[in-house]
């Protein structure tokens, strides 16, 4: 019989009980996962209206609207914990750490919502003083600016050494890609006027075409490695899918406002704790079978659920760990086929305190360092304990991941030394989380679509495979990538589900 680990105490805890009790191997080690939950004993129910395969912030929510609407769900989770990449554990000096995501911005209405409904507080992100930006190895301390449109990767454009030409030069090259923002349908990128050619061509063939300045070159690169695109490099993906990325999860929109008081894993607790006995944990799913209107989920313990319908809220790419009969549509296999995950290391580094507080700095750091592109606050609004994290995207995460633990830890601090000076040296706690070794994700923040893909295979994004609805932050038309995303794409389906 299959192994069910429940959760610990879930009316008591404030962030995922498997976290809080050794989520990771150790504070330098990859995303592990905790071995000493309670076993359970428990007979399922093994006939439901809607199975829900991932219990990530979308299945989760998928799963809670169909029980408001009186179904009876199952939800499937291939971890020994609840969450996906929403996870977090403590620190010291009562301190709290994301794994995965962590911020909310003003127009992630859905999320915002959730936290409200569940009073859990947020507080504003740590962007008072200076910031840091640092290129070709020249320091500079400079304000963000107070607008975004008006600013250069965040900062005052006045106050950074750069040639006027290089500045004019980022600029119109944001301006044209604005204009091809403005364009993209939002729910079918694939109709958006003169798609083949713009998802014909890498963006980095389209940033070649139109800018000579590295400087120009940089600031879109950075969006795609760094800004909330999805980790990869802008040679992998189509101009269109960067231009329908910055169309519905838009930086100007700051999505990295607030942060969360507790940290982001406790919202997958209280919704664990609404469902309780319908999700199955260490239940990795092997096959769907499916007819027009049931389906058969068999995990691989071989065990086996009936229901009438059943929602995929997984990353994509993982779908082909799943054995569908009969098989999924030519279209939809190679829209999986063509759409990776990307590639980020995040990594935390915990002081005792805030320091670069003290010295009138954010904790915000950009730059073309060798490894870190970008640094932030994420302490609490006392600064006790301090925290400054960082994300190692695309190549760079894929070169560091080859390396020992002593060694990744090693070089993320000589650049942290670098944008925070020596006292960064030295930090009493240092995590990892090592996104694309981890076996049920496979990578962060989302996927991505290779060139050609949007126009050939999009239309099969969304659409449901007979009683096969899917859900995830991938398929959201609205901040995908995001937990607003998450949650909007788990509700869709699940009315799609009740609408069968």
């Amino acid at each position: 019989m299959i192994s069910r680990r429940r959760f610990i105490n879930l009316g008591g805890q404030s962030l995922v009980a498997l976290a809080s009790s050794g989520l990771l191997v150790s504070k330098t080690a990859s995303l592990g996962y905790a071995q000493n939950s309670t076993e359970k004993s428990q007979s399922p129910s093994t006939n439901v209206d809607v199975i829900v395969v991932g219990a990530g912030l979308s299945g989760l929510m998928a799963a809670r609207t169909l029980r408001k609407a009186g179904k009876t769900v199952t939800v499937l989770e291939a971890r020994t914990r609840v969450g996906g990449r929403m996870v977090s554990t403590k620190t010291i000096e009562g301190g709290v750490i994301d794994f995965g995501g962590q911020w909310v911005g003003p127009t992630q209405t859905r999320f915002l919502a959730l936290l409200d409904e569940f009073q859990i507080k947020r507080f504003d992100s740590h962007y008072e003083g200076k910031s840091v930006f640092i290129w070709n190895g020249k320091r500079t301390l400079a304000n963000l600016a107070k607008e975004y449109d008006k600013s250069f990767l965040f900062f005052e454009p006045s106050q950074l050494p750069l040639p006027p030409s290089d500045l004019l030069a980022a600029k119109e090259l944001n301006q044209k890609l604005m204009r091809i923002v403005k364009q993209v349908n939002r729910e079918k990128p694939w109709l958006t006027p003169n798609a083949k050619e713009l998802d014909s061509q890498t963006i980095q063939t389209w940033i070649n075409q139109n800018s000579r300045s590295e400087i120009a070159r940089f600031t879109i690169a950075w969006l795609t490695r760094q800004g909330g695109e999805g980790g990869f490099e802008p040679s992998e993906a189509s101009l269109l899918h960067l231009a329908w990325k910055q169309a519905v999860s838009p930086q100007n929109e700051l999505p990295e406002t607030w942060l969360i008081d507790g940290g982001a894993g406790q919202v997958a607790v209280r919704l664990a704790q609404e469902l309780n006995d319908a999700i199955q944990l260490n239940a990795p799913v092997r096959s769907i079978e499916y007819g027009d209107k049931t389906v058969k989920v068999t995990t691989k313990a071989g065990v086996t659920y009936n229901a009438k319908s059943v929602i995929v809220a997984i990353p994509p790419p993982l779908r082909m760990g799943i054995e569908f009969s009969p098989p999924l549509p030519a279209q939809m296999s190679g829209l999986i086929q063509r759409g990776p995950m990307g590639s980020i290391i995040k990594a935390h580094a915990v002081y005792p305190n805030a320091f670069w507080r003290t010295q009138g700095l954010s904790g915000m750091a950009i730059g073309n360092l060798p490894l870190l592109e970008f640094t932030a606050d994420s302490s609490p609004p006392s600064g006790k304990p301090g925290i400054l994290t960082t994300f190692i995207s695309s190549n760079q995460a894929v070169s560091l991941g080859l390396l020992s633990a002593d060694d990744r830890r090693q070089a993320i601090m000589r650049d942290f030394v670098k944008y925070w000076g020596p006292q960064a040296s030295s930090p009493t706690n240092f995590y990892e989380a090592n996104w694309p070794n981890e076996q049920w994700t496979r990578g962060a923040y989302t996927n991505f679509l290779t060139p050609g893909t949007w126009t050939s295979f999009g239309p099969a994004w969304r659409e449901p495979v007979g009683p096969i609805f899917w859900a995830g932050t991938e398929v959201a038309t609205r901040w995908p990538g995001y937990f607003d995303g998450a949650i909007r794409a788990g509700e869709s389906a699940a009315q799609s589900a009740l609408a069968l």
